[in-house]
C-alpha cells in the first residue's frame, strides 16, 4: 500500500472518528423528557421554599431561592429548546404561505426533532399524524393540503403557550427579587404568587396535552374491546385531569370538572362498558382540546 493511498484512508478514518465523537456528544448533550421532568420537580420545590421563606423576615434568604428558581427556569428553557421550536413553526408557516413547500417540509422535520424533549407537553398522536401528513403534502407538491396538517401539528405542541408561561414566571422572579431588594415582604409574597401561577400554567399545559392523548387512545381501545389497556389510558387521563384542575383558571374549571367526572364514570363501568362509551371518550378528548386552545399565548 502506497503513501498516496494511505492518506485518503487515514483522512476518511479521522472523519469517521470525528463524526462518531460528534454524534456521541449530541446524544449526551440532548435533553430528554426525564431531564425536563427533573428540572420542573426541582423548580416546584424551589418555589415552595421561596413561599415559606417569604413568610419570614429574611429577604436575603428569599433572594437565594429566587435565584435558584430563575436558574432552573433558564435551564428548562435552554434544554427544551422551546424558543427554537416556536421559530421553526413560524418558518414552516411562512414557507407555506410563500408556497415554498421544500422549505416548509424541512421546517416540519426540524420541529419534529426539536419537540422530542417536550413529549410530556405534546398531544403525541396528533403530532405524529399531522406532521407526516404535512410532509406528504409537501413532497407531492400539494400546497392546498399542506396548511391544515401544519396547523394541527402546531396545535399539538402549542409551543408559544409553553414559552409564554416560562417567560411570565421569569419576569415574576425578577419582580420578586426587586421586592426583596426593597425589603418589601408583602410585595414579595404577591410576586412569588405570580411565579406559582405562571409555573402552574406550564404544568397545566402539559397535563391537558397528556389527558387529550390518553382519552383519544382510550376511546380507540375501548371501542375495539381492549378493556385492560383502555382502563390504563383512562387512569392516566384521570390523573392528568386532576393535575390540570389544580392550576386551571376559573373559566375552564367547569368543563374540566365535567370531563373528569365523566371519565371516572366510564372507567368504573369499563368492565361492562355501555354502548357508545368509546365515542364518549373521544368527545371528552375534543372537549379537552378546546380547553387547550384557550390558553393565553
Amino acid at each position: 500500500m502506497t503513501s498516496a493511498t494511505d492518506a485518503p484512508r487515514r483522512a476518511a478514518e479521522c472523519g469517521r472518528r470525528a463524526l462518531c465523537a460528534l454524534t456521541a456528544f449530541a446524544l449526551i448533550a440532548a435533553a430528554t423528557p426525564g431531564d425536563l421532568r427533573s428540572t420542573l420537580d426541582k423548580t416546584d420545590r424551589a418555589i415552595e421554599q421561596a413561599e415559606r421563606a417569604v413568610g419570614g423576615k429574611d429577604p436575603g434568604k428569599v433572594s437565594l431561592f429566587l435565584i435558584r428558581i430563575d436558574e432552573l427556569l433558564a435551564s428548562f428553557l435552554s434544554d427544551s429548546e422551546i424558543e427554537a421550536l416556536v421559530k421553526t413553526f413560524d418558518e414552516a408557516h411562512a414557507a407555506s404561505q410563500a408556497s415554498d413547500l421544500p422549505a416548509a417540509a424541512a421546517a416540519v422535520r426540524r420541529a419534529s426533532a426539536l419537540m422530542a424533549p417536550l413529549t410530556d407537553f405534546v398531544v403525541l398522536r396528533q403530532a405524529a399524524e399531522s406532521s407526516r401528513a404535512a410532509i406528504r403534502a409537501a413532497e407531492t407538491r400539494d400546497s392546498a393540503s399542506f396548511a391544515a396538517p401544519l396547523d394541527r401539528f402546531d396545535a399539538s405542541v402549542l409551543a408559544p403557550v409553553l414559552l409564554a408561561r416560562v417567560r411570565e414566571a421569569r419576569a415574576a422572579v425578577g419582580r420578586a427579587r426587586q421586592a426583596m431588594v426593597r425589603n418589601n415582604m408583602p410585595d414579595g409574597r404577591a410576586r412569588i404568587a405570580e411565579i406559582r401561577r405562571a409555573f402552574g400554567g406550564l404544568l397545566y399545559a402539559g397535563a391537558l396535552a397528556r389527558a387529550s392523548y390518553s382519552l383519544t387512545i382510550g376511546s380507540e381501545l375501548l371501542s375495539s374491546g381492549s378493556i385492560i389497556t383502555a382502563r390504563d389510558q383512562m387512569q392516566r387521563a384521570i390523573r392528568d385531569l386532576k393535575l390540570a384542575l389544580g392550576a386551571a383558571p376559573d373559566d375552564t374549571r367547569t368543563a374540566l370538572e365535567g370531563a373528569l367526572a365523566q371519565t371516572i364514570e366510564i372507567w368504573k363501568r369499563s368492565g361492562h362498558a355501555a354502548t357508545g362509551d368509546g365515542d364518549s371518550l373521544a368527545e371528552l378528548a375534543g372537549t379537552i382540546d378546546g380547553v387547550r386552545m384557550k390558553q393565553a399565548r
